[in-house]
C-alpha cells in the first residue's frame, strides 16, 4: 500500500541510512510523488552537520559532467577515457522528476546523466543530475545515504565562486540533484586555449581560492581540486564544482582497475593522483583543508608554468616525488616572478603544517605583489602609506616646512580620481538595474564632498603644526593617522564599487553616507584619549598594520552587505589584539565584528561580541568605542533578542558614555534611534515617539534634513504613529521620507517601494483596501523591475497586495499571490522564518473564507510550528496563527477544540500595552464568541468588555469596533444582565456598520449577522432597538473620522 507522509522515525532512519530494504523502496516511491516530504528532506540536509566533507555536483556541460571519467587518455594518473554510456534509457522531454520537468539531455557519464530541467515552482531552469547508485559500486541504500550526505555538505556552501545545489531526492533507483545551471567550460579548456599572462592566471585562481575558503569556513573539504572541477562561466564568473564526489566513488568496495593496471584515479581516497597531497596517498589516505590547498597549488603551478610540479611516469613514481618534495626546476623563459613561485611552492610542502595556515592566508600571499606594492608606495593613496600613517609613522615623511602641507589632493589618485570614478560607473551600469544611474550620481556626489572635505581637513591639520605652530608634531601625527584611516576606508569601498553587483549598487548610497565623519579627526582631546601609541618594535608594527588593514577591509564588506566575509576577515585579528593587550585596537575590532554578526543574523553571537567590545573599551577608557558598543547592544540585546531589561541597561551605559564625550550629535542620534525602536517593539509608543523625535532632531542637525539617515528616522516615527492609530500623521511622515529617498536615490530605487508598502499598510489598517491595493501594486512592480522577480522584498509586496485583495473579497486573485510569496520566502529565508509563518497564516485565513477548511487547518498547524520555532512561544505574531487555527476549528463546528487556541491568543495579545492593529479586539471577540457558542455567555462578558475598551482607546481597524459592541450586546442579553444596555450596544454597532464602506468583505457579513439576530428578538425589544437607533449619538470626531 502507498506510504503516508514520513513520520519522525522513518525520517530519521532515512537520514541515517538505516531503513530496511523493503521500507526504503516504499520511501523512494513516496518521495517521487510528495514535494512536501522531498523538501523536508532537502531542508534537513541543510541544517544537519555534514557527516563527510564534499558534495556531488557537476556542471551541465559534457566535458565537465563526469570529467573524472571523460579525461585525456594520454595521462595515466587522470585515467583512461572510458566509453561513455547511458546508465538508463534517456528521459523524454516533459518527464517529471519530482517537481522538475525534463527539457533536454546535456551530458552523460558512466554513472550519471545530466539534464536541463524546468522548476515550475520557482520558474527557473536548473541542471538535474541523476546518479545511478549501482554504478557507484554501492548498494542502493548505502549509495543513496552517501549521496545525501554529500549534497548535505554542498548545500551548506553559499558563495559566488561555488556552484549551488538546490535540492536532492530520489527517482526510482536513482538519486537526483538539482543544481545551478551554468553555461561554462572547464579551467582545463581555458588553459589549453592559452597561454595566459601570469597575473591573469593568478586572478582566476584567486576566485577559486575564495570559493574553497568559503567551503572550509563551514567545514566542507573538496578533496579533488583540479582544473576539470573548476568552471569558467560565460558570465565571467569562476566556480568550483564537484565537491567530495570522489568519496562516493571510492565507497566501501575494491577499487576498479584501468586496463593499464593502475587504480582508477577516483578510486583513491581524496581525489586524482596528479593533484593529491602526500597525506592522501596510501597508507594515510586522509583529506583536510590543507590537502585542498596542496591540490590548488598543483593546479596553479600547472596554470603558471604549463606543466605540473612533480614528475613521475606511474602513480608510484609520482607518489615518491610528492613525498620527497621534489618540485621541478623553473622552466626557461616562464616570466613568473620569484615571489609568486615561493608562495606556490610553500603550498606544496610535504608536511601540512609547513603550508600556508589556511586558504585565507594563501589568498593574502597571492595578493601580495611586490611590484604592485612598489607602485603603490609612489602614491600617497597607497594602502601601505595609509596604514603606516594609521600607526603614527607618516609624520617622518613630511618636511619641516609649509611645503609638507601641499598636495593633499594627490592622495586621491587611485582612490577617487577620474579613472576610479569611470570604473565605478561602468560597474554600476553593468548591473543593468534601473536605479543604477541614480545610485552612481548619489555616490559620486557624496564621495566628491567627502574627499574634498578630507583634503581641506588634512591641509588644515598640517598647517596647524607646520605653519601656524598651534599644535605639536605628536598632535599632527594623531590627526594624520585618523585622516589616513578614513581615506583607507574610502579606497576599500571604491575598490568594491568597481566590482559591484546589484545588491551592492542598492546599498552604495547608504554606504557612502555611512563613512566615518571627518570631524573626529579634528577632536584632539578624543584622539588623545583613545590611547594609541606608535609601536616600538617591528612585530608590533606588523600586528597593528594587519589589524588596521583587516578593519578597513571588513568595514567595506559591511557596507557592501557581505557580512559573513567580514566576520571571517576581522575575527582572527580581534582576538589577536586582545591577546596582545591592545585595548584600543581590540575594542574597535570587536565592535566591528559585532556589527558584522548582527548583519549576518547571528544575533546571539553579536550579543556576546558587543558586550565583550563594550567592556574592552571601558577597560581601555575608550569612551567613543564604549558609546558605540553600548548603543549597538541596545539594538542587538533589546530589539533583536527581546531582552528588554538588558537593552534598557545598555541604553543607560551608552548615554553615560555619550555624555562623557560631550554629547556627540551623531552618537546621541544613533542611541535615540535604537532606544526608540526598542520601546516601539515593547509597545511603549509615547516613549518611543519621544526618543525618535530626539533622534530626528540630532540627525537633522548632524546630516541635514534631507539625509537618508533622517529619512530612516521618519519611517520609524511613521510606524509608531501608525501603531498608535494616528494614521494621517503616519502617512505624512512616510510621504516626507519618500520625498528624501526619491530625491536622493531616484524613483526606481527599492527604498521607494519599501515606503510605499508602509503606506499601503496604513491604508489597509484604515480599511481603505482599494488604496492599499493600488500602493501595493505599484511597489510590487517597482521591486520586480529593480530587484528581479524572486527577491525576498518581492515576497513582502506580494503579501501586502494579497491582503488588500483578500479583504475586498477578491479571494481567487489573492491566493496565487500568497503562494508565490511563500515560494520566494521559503527559498530566500528558509521554511522556519517568521516571514514564511506569516504568509502561511494569511493563506490559512484566506482558505477559511473560501470554505477550504481542511487545507486551512493544515496550513495553520504548519505555521504554529514555524512561528514557535523561529520566534518563541510568547511572541505576539503567534497570536495571529492561534486565532487562525481557532477560527478554522470554529467553522468546522468544533468550538470546544477552538477554545484553547483563542484563550492563548487573547492572553498573548493583551500582554501588549495597547491594541496596536486590532489584535486585542479581534482576539477577545473570538474568545467571547466561542464562549457564547458553547452556551457560556457569562464567561464571555469579561473578554468582550475588555475588547470594547481596548478598541475605544486605540481605534484600530474600523470594523473591529462594531463587531465588539455587537458581541458584548448579545452576551449581556443571553446572560440576562442589563438588557437595556444590550439593546443600546447592538443599535450603536448596527449604525456604525451601516456607515462603513463595503470594501472590507467582513462588513456585509457583520451587518447580515446583526440583522438575523435582531429579527429573532421579541417585538418589544425590537421596538426599543429601533428607538435607540433613531436617537442621535453624542458627537465622536474620532469615530466619525473612521467611518467617513
Amino acid at each position: 500500500m502507498p506510504l503516508a507522509c514520513l513520520d519522525e522515525p522513518t525520517f530519521m532512519d532515512l537520514l541515517l541510512g538505516t531503513l530496511p530494504p523493503d521500507r526504503a523502496a516504499l520511501v523512494d516511491e513516496h518521495l517521487d510523488t510528495c514535494p512536501s516530504c522531498r523538501r523536508m528532506v532537502s531542508e534537513a540536509l541543510k541544517v544537519q552537520p555534514p557527516a563527510t566533507p564534499g558534495s556531488v555536483l557537476e556542471a551541465p556541460e559534457e566535458e565537465v559532467l563526469d570529467s573524472q571519467l571523460a579525461t585525456l587518455a594520454v595521462d595515466p594518473w587522470r585515467g583512461k577515457k572510458p566509453r561513455l554510456r547511458l546508465p538508463t534509457p534517456p528521459l523524454a522531454r516533459g518527464t517529471a522528476v519530482g517537481r522538475y520537468l525534463i527539457l533536454e539531455m546535456l551530458g552523460v557519464g558512466g554513472m550519471s546523466v545530466v539534464y536541463a530541467a524546468y522548476d515550475p515552482e520557482l520558474d527557473r531552469r536548473v541542471a538535474l543530475k541523476l546518479l545511478q547508485v549501482e554504478a557507484l559500486g554501492l548498494g542502493a541504500e548505502a549509495g543513496r545515504t552517501q549521496v545525501l550526505r554529500e549534497a548535505q555538505a554542498m548545500a551548506r556552501v553559499s558563495h559566488p565562486h561555488v556552484v549551488s545545489v538546490f535540492d536532492v531526492g530520489t527517482f526510482g533507483r536513482q538519486v537526483f540533484l538539482a543544481m545551478e545551471l551554468v553555461d561554462a567550460h572547464t579551467l582545463r579548456k581555458w588553459e589549453h586555449d592559452g597561454p595566459h599572462p601570469w597575473r591573469q592566471v593568478v586572478e582566476v585562481f584567486l576566485a577559486v581560492a575564495r570559493g574553497l575558503a568559503a567551503a572550509h569556513a563551514v567545514g566542507v573539504v573538496h578533496g579533488d581540486v583540479k582544473p576539470e572541477n573548476i568552471l569558467m562561466g560565460q558570465d565571467g564568473r569562476v566556480r568550483v564544482t564537484d565537491f567530495g564526489l570522489s568519496r562516493i566513488m571510492s565507497g566501501a568496495v575494491a577499487p576498479p582497475v584501468t586496463p593499464g593496471g593502475l587504480p582508477h584515479p577516483r578510486a583513491m581516497e581524496g581525489g586524482t593522483p596528479a593533484y593529491m597531497a602526500p597525506e592522501q596517498f596510501p597508507p594515510e589516505e586522509r583529506t583536510d583543508a590543507r590537502s585542498d590547498q596542496f591540490g590548488f597549488c598543483v593546479a596553479l603551478y600547472e596554470g603558471l608554468y604549463g606543466e605540473r610540479p612533480f614528475a613521475g611516469a606511474t602513480v608510484e613514481e609520482l607518489s615518491q616525488a610528492v613525498h620527497a618534495g621534489r618540485v621541478k626546476s623553473v622552466p626557461r623563459h616562464s616570466g613568473v616572478p620569484q615571489w609568486l613561485r615561493r608562495v606556490v611552492v610553500k603550498g606544496l610542502s610535504v608536511k601540512p603544517e609547513d603550508r600556508h595556515a589556511s586558504m585565507e592566508a594563501l589568498i593574502a600571499a597571492l595578493e601580495t605583489d611586490p611590484a604592485a606594492r612598489r607602485t603603490r608606495r609612489l602614491r600617497v593613496a597607497g594602502a601601505s602609506l595609509l596604514l603606516l600613517s594609521a600607526v603614527g609613522l607618516t609624520h617622518v615623511l613630511h618636511g619641516r616646512d609649509a611645503t609638507g602641507c601641499e598636495g593633499a589632493a594627490r592622495a586621491l589618485d587611485g582612490v577617487w580620481d577620474a579613472p576610479r570614478q569611470q570604473a565605478v560607473e561602468a560597474a554600476f551600469v553593468g548591473t543593468e538595474r534601473r536605479f543604477a544611474h541614480d545610485a552612481f550620481r548619489h555616490v559620486r556626489r557624496g564621495l566628491d564632498a567627502y574627499t574634498a572635505a578630507w583634503v581641506t581637513t588634512r591641509t588644515a591639520a598640517c598647517e596647524a603644526t607646520r605653519v601656524r605652530h598651534e599644535q605639536s608634531e605628536a598632535v599632527m601625527a594623531l590627526r594624520m593617522r585618523c585622516l589616513d584611516a578614513r581615506l583607507a576606508d574610502v579606497a576599500a569601498l571604491t575598490q568594491l564599487f568597481t566590482q559591484a553587483d546589484p545588491d551592492l549598487v542598492e546599498r552604495a548610497p547608504r554606504a557612502v553616507e555611512g563613512l566615518a565623519p571627518l570631524a573626529g579627526c579634528s577632536d584632539v582631546e578624543a584622539l588623545t584619549s583613545r590611547g594609541h601609541s606608535s609601536p616600538d618594535d617591528a612585530a608590533a608594527r606588523d600586528r597593528t598594520i594587519a589589524l588596521l588593514q583587516a578593519l578597513v577591509d571588513a568595514r567595506a564588506l559591511r557596507a557592501a552587505g557581505r557580512y559573513s566575509q567580514g566576520v571571517a576577515r576581522v575575527e582572527p585579528v580581534a582576538q589577536a589584539a586582545r591577546v596582545a593587550g591592545d585595548w584600543a585596537g581590540a575594542a574597535d575590532a570587536l565592535l566591528l565584528l559585532a556589527e558584522l554578526k548582527d548583519g549576518a543574523g547571528d544575533y546571539r553571537g553579536a550579543e556576546a561580541t558587543v558586550l565583550q567590545a563594550a567592556w574592552t573599551a571601558e577597560a581601555g577608557r575608550n569612551d567613543d568605542a564604549a558609546a558605540r558598543a553600548w548603543t549597538l547592544a541596545v539594538r542587538v540585546t533589546g530589539e533583536r533578542l527581546d531582552h528588554y531589561a538588558q537593552g534598557q541597561q545598555a541604553a543607560e551605559r551608552a548615554s553615560a558614555a555619550v555624555e562623557r564625550l560631550g554629547g556627540s550629535r551623531e552618537l546621541a542620534g544613533a542611541l535615540a534611534m535604537n532606544l526608540g525602536r526598542l520601546l516601539s517593539r515593547q509597545g511603549r509608543y509615547p516613549e518611543a515617539h519621544e526618543q525618535l523625535t530626539r533622534a530626528l532632531s540630532f540627525l537633522e542637525k548632524r546630516f541635514g534634513p534631507e539625509a537618508l539617515e533622517v529619512a530612516d528616522v521618519r519611517v520609524e516615527l511613521g510606524t509608531v504613529r501608525r501603531s498608535q492609530g494616528r494614521a494621517e500623521e503616519a502617512l505624512g511622515l512616510y510621504e516626507r521620507a519618500l520625498g528624501t529617498v526619491r530625491g536622493s536615490l531616484g524613483p526606481e530605487h527599492p527604498d521607494v517601494a519599501r515606503i510605499r508598502l508602509e503606506q499601503a499598510s496604513v491604508r489597509w489598517q484604515q480599511g481603505d483596501f482599494v488604496q492599499s491595493e493600488r500602493l501595493a501594486r505599484g511597489a510590487l512592480a517597482l521591486l520586480e523591475r529593480s530587484l528581479g522577480m524572486d527577491h525576498p522584498q518581492v515576497a513582502d509586496a506580494l503579501n501586502s497586495l494579497a491582503l488588500a485583495l483578500q479583504y475586498q473579497g477578491k479571494r481567487e486573485e489573492a491566493l496565487p499571490l500568497y503562494e508565490r510569496a511563500l515560494r520566494i520566502a521559503e527559498t530566500t529565508e528558509g521554511r522556519d522564518s517568521s516571514t514564511v509563518a506569516i504568509i502561511v497564516n494569511n493563506i490559512g485565513t484566506l482558505l477559511v473564507h473560501m470554505g477550504r477548511l481542511e487545507e486551512a487547518t493544515q496550513r495553520f498547524a504548519t505555521a504554529l510550528v514555524q512561528v514557535e520555532k523561529s520566534l518563541g512561544p510568547d511572541h505576539p505574531t503567534l497570536a495571529l496563527v492561534l486565532r487562525g487555527m481557532g477560527q478554522t476549528l470554529s467553522y468546522r463546528n468544533q468550538p470546544a477544540q477552538a477554545l484553547p487556541y483563542f484563550e492563548r491568543a487573547a492572553a498573548l495579545q493583551t500582554s501588549l500595552p495597547d491594541d496596536v492593529n486590532g489584535g486585542w479586539t479581534g482576539a477577545l471577540v473570538d474568545l467571547g464568541r466561542t464562549y457564547m457558542v458553547l452556551g457560556r455567555p457569562r464567561e464571555a462578558l469579561a473578554p468582550l468588555e475588555k475588547a470594547v475598551t481596548g478598541w475605544e482607546r486605540a481605534r484600530p481597524r474600523p470594523a473591529e469596533g462594531p463587531a465588539a459592541r455587537y458581541m458584548l450586546g448579545r452576551a449581556l442579553w443571553d446572560a440576562k444582565q442589563d438588557p437595556a444596555r444590550a439593546v443600546r450596544l447592538v443599535a450603536e454597532a448596527r449604525q456604525e456598520a451601516a456607515a462603513l464602506p463595503d470594501d472590507e468583505s467582513s462588513v456585509p457579513e457583520l451587518r447580515q449577522a446583526m440583522d438575523r439576530w435582531i429579527a429573532r428578538l421579541p417585538p418589544s425589544a425590537r421596538r426599543d432597538l429601533k428607538a435607540a437607533m433613531a436617537t442621535p449619538k453624542p458627537a465622536d470626531p474620532a469615530r466619525d473620522a473612521l467611518t467617513r
